[in-house]
């Protein structure tokens, strides 16, 4: 939806008076003292409407705690800032002038923990918008969508550089992200972020004083698939980390520092895409890896002992540094091994038959001080299967083998680090040995509970009886319940189950897991969607950023018809910057099931960027597609389906060939 600033007409006046609002808004945010309790007063809105485009500028005096979400038909933006206040001048109701593309309304949300102050923006059809911070102040564009657009560019000051391009066609595929490559030095580390075209249309930015968070630089590409790029890579040195969120039609990247102040950096276009320069400063740096060094600690193995390690090996390898030292190693193995033709029962390869790792791919690894998780992203790349580490997992390792298979090099790790493996449904789950795993179970009668693997686990673990000399005789006598409610589950008695949850929730009622396990209980096992709705809404009182809980209360809300309010459970269970398969996927679901076939496939599409096509989804589109009509589209996604090596269901296959030789339009959506 967010689509870069650049199609305001005439191109040159609008600049203009875009810089002179930003120049004063900044001004006057940083001549203007704090005020206690976090809180932000909104001491002007200024709004500038220029033919068909409209700008809104909030002027605080501190920086904003804000998040925005979009809802649909109509369509409306949404800009939720916490304890925020109007200045007794600002009239809400004269905010911007009167037009026939947009509307404002404003909210005081105080039943919210925070308080909120909202602005409601409906937003016509043939419209987009954007929403960027500028210091203390938020800036809210809103303009006619096109498919080409004048190149602008405006003047750029030291903290943030603007430079934008001619778009492609709405149709054109985006630019892809193939790799992010960091190179580590005394003096300045790079990071290369590689694209298979120019890129162009970026911009960053810094977030510096942020209570709770460390000084950061980010930067916003425009128009691209960051699909291919890690999530999170941490580096060591003075950039602690680098993360990947989506933002709008693009992404954002942000860079951490690992210093007590933001490192010097410069950010400019490469040949392969784009390089940014970090400058290191020594003794921060190596006492930060110290640190880290002490609370991470290494467990090395008999073999990695007698390892000749180099000095200057990284303390914290990225992945691409794990594929490529793994890779180099790999080949050294195989070519090792085609130059010997002994296959002797006592060879090492008939050994690891007779062991059972007789049909896997064999792999050279050599990590030195490698973060577990890069280490297990290493192996779903290797193996090709799905692979979920419990967010408990933590360390690091030392470890060199060659030529064995990947299964086996990965149960010597989980040994190594006292973890265990649950396998199923080419999905492989890693957690402590001393935790308890138990396998979601998809609901059948609900809309499309299928909740995460990791959620479940840290839902189920988070119920574990804990004794605490410091817990009130109430919480113990609350954790003695949900022990023999579990016993019950576990023996499939869930109404036995709900009760002793719902009587443990009474004794403990700040538990916000427990009350989330409630709403879970009663959606999917028992299809009670009130009491569903009631205990999601619980959770939420206790935690009111709990996605989870409000993807129950949305789903709860759906499934007894209350459309407009589960609408708006719906976009809080999304509004995270990485929101979950299933809260996509359900919200999709439930726009489709109301006639919203556009809002469902751009949830759809935001799916795919964060997490690749799965079988549901693409038999989502492609059903789509066939209600509204566009045979060609949906046509070409049941192709898509057909050739993407997905294991489809018995019947799936001859459907989507019926499909594609002309059989009748469904007429119904069915849930995912």
């Amino acid at each position: 939806m967010h689509q870069r600033l650049s199609i305001l007409q005439p191109t040159i006046f609008f600049t203009l008076c875009l810089l002179l609002v930003l120049n004063l808004g900044s001004a006057l945010a940083e001549n203007t003292p704090k005020t206690a309790n976090n809180s932000y007063l909104i001491q002007d809105i200024k709004s500038n409407l220029q033919g068909d485009a409209l700008s809104i500028e909030i002027i605080g005096n501190t920086l904003p705690d804000y998040n925005t979400f979009e809802l649909f038909n109509p369509q409306r933006l949404i800009l939720d800032i916490a304890h925020a206040s109007l200045d007794k001048k600002i009239n809400p109701a004269k905010i911007i002038p009167d037009n026939s593309y947009a509307k404002l309304v404003t909210k005081s949300l105080t039943d919210k923990d925070p308080s909120i102050t909202r602005f409601e923006i409906t937003i016509n059809d043939g419209y987009t918008y954007s929403v960027d911070r500028d210091k203390n102040n938020l800036l809210i564009l809103i303009h006619p969508k096109t498919d080409t657009a004048q190149t602008t560019t405006a003047p750029t000051t030291p903290k943030e550089t603007v430079a934008t391009a001619t778009p492609a066609p709405k149709e054109a595929a985006p630019i892809i992200l193939q790799d992010m490559t960091i190179k580590k030095g005394a003096e300045q580390s790079e990071v290369l972020i590689v694209a298979d075209a120019p890129l162009k249309d970026f911009r960053h930015n810094i977030v510096v004083d942020k209570k709770g968070l460390p000084d950061m630089m980010y930067i916003d590409i425009t128009g691209v698939d960051g699909s291919k790029l890690a999530r999170e890579t941490e580096v060591g040195t003075a950039l602690s980390k680098i993360r990947v969120a989506p933002k709008g039609t693009g992404i954002r990247l942000l860079f951490d520092s690992g210093l007590p102040k933001l490192f010097d950096y410069t950010v400019t276009t490469d040949p392969k895409g784009l390089l940014v320069i970090i400058k290191e400063a020594k003794q921060e740096a190596q006492a930060t890896a110290k640190s880290q060094n002490q609370i991470d600690g290494t467990l090395q193995s008999p073999v990695a002992k007698d390892a000749k390690v180099p000095k200057d090996a990284p303390k914290n390898a990225t992945l691409e540094n794990l594929i490529d030292s793994s890779t180099t190693a790999m080949n050294k193995g195989k070519a090792k091994a085609q130059s010997s033709t002994d296959k002797s029962v006592g060879s090492p390869e008939n050994s690891f038959n007779f062991g059972g790792y007789k049909d896997a791919k064999r792999i050279s690894v050599d990590f030195y001080k490698i973060d577990l998780h890069n280490v297990f992203r290493l192996f779903n790349d290797i193996s090709g299967q799905n692979i979920i580490v419990d967010e408990t997992v933590k360390g690091t390792l030392t470890l060199k083998l060659n030529d064995v298979p990947w299964d086996f090099a990965l149960d010597i790790i989980l040994n190594l680090k006292n973890l265990r493996k649950e396998e199923r449904f080419n999905t492989i789950v890693i957690y402590p040995a001393d935790k308890e795993f138990i396998w979601p179970v998809r609901a059948q009668d609900n809309l499309a509970v299928e909740t995460d693997l990791n959620i479940v686990q840290q839902e189920q673990n988070a119920l574990v009886i804990e004794q605490s000399a410091a817990q009130s005789e109430e919480v113990i006598q609350s954790k003695e319940l949900i022990g023999k409610a579990r016993i019950e589950e576990k023996a499939d008695n869930m109404e036995k189950a709900s009760t002793l949850y719902e009587q443990a929730f009474k004794l403990d009622p700040k538990n916000a897991k427990l009350a989330n396990r409630l709403a879970s209980l009663y959606l999917a096992s028992l299809g009670i969607n009130a009491k569903a709705v009631y205990f999601a809404k619980e959770s939420l009182k206790i935690e009111p950023k709990n996605s989870q809980a409000a993807l129950y209360a949305a789903i709860g809300l759906a499934n007894m018809n209350q459309n407009a309010e589960a609408t708006d459970y719906f976009a809080q269970s999304i509004s995270d910057p990485t929101p979950m398969k299933e809260a996509l996927i359900s919200y999709a679901s439930f726009s489709e099931q109301n006639g919203q076939p556009d809002a469902a496939l751009k949830l759809l599409a935001r799916y795919k960027t964060l997490y690749g096509e799965s079988v549901e989804t693409m038999v989502a589109k492609a059903r789509i597609y066939d209600k509204m009509g566009q045979k060609d589209k949906a046509d070409e996604q049941y192709r898509a389906l057909l050739a993407s090596g997905y294991q489809l269901a018995p019947g799936l296959k001859e459907y989507i060939q019926s499909r594609l030789t002309g059989g009748n339009t469904p007429q119904a959506s069915k849930p995912l």
